[in-house]
């Protein structure tokens, strides 16, 4: 979009800054083609669910810095989230895994350092066949007692 400025000069201001930064409209543009990546290549056409964790103030400081840390944290959520949906799955073998894509945001709506990550996870698990296919089982919608026991568990072993 060209300006005239006061001299009867023009300059361009850009729409996009294609930067790494912090701008809102770059930050919006990577964020839509993420989600139609994700859509239209990545997930199959199946119901999904975001499950988000946000942990204590107390500990964001050790994720922040020790990327070990990090990913015990994520490995965590997500075997409690696998557990919890292969038992809504009675279908389901002991071995059946899920799918899922996580993002790891660092800031919170301020830029304050937030650490906490965004799992976008397949409703139901996936049971291995020998012959090298694979067998949907859905599961039912979590209820308040999954989600309160996801949450007693994640607590209690991101603590240990």
């Amino acid at each position: 979009m060209a300006v005239s400025g006061a001299v009867g000069h023009d300059f361009l201001i850009a729409w996009s800054c294609k930067g790494r930064g912090v701008c809102p409209a770059c930050n919006t543009r990577r964020m839509v083609e993420t989600a139609a990546l994700l859509a239209d290549h990545v997930f199959p056409r199946l119901p999904v669910r975001q499950w988000v964790l946000s942990v204590p103030k107390r500990l964001r400081y050790h994720l922040q810095h020790d990327p070990t840390i990090e990913t015990l944290a994520l490995r965590i959520f997500l075997s409690v989230v696998e557990q919890v949906l292969r038992r809504a799955c009675p279908a389901a073998g002991a071995d059946s895994r899920i799918g899922a894509v996580a993002f790891i945001h660092r800031f919170g709506a301020l830029l304050n350092p937030h650490e906490h990550f965004h799992c976008l996870v397949i409703e139901g698990v996936f049971a291995a066949h020998p012959s090298g296919t694979a067998t949907f089982h859905e599961s039912r919608a979590p209820d308040q007692k999954l989600l309160d026991e996801v949450h007693a568990k994640v607590r209690r072993r991101c603590a240990r």
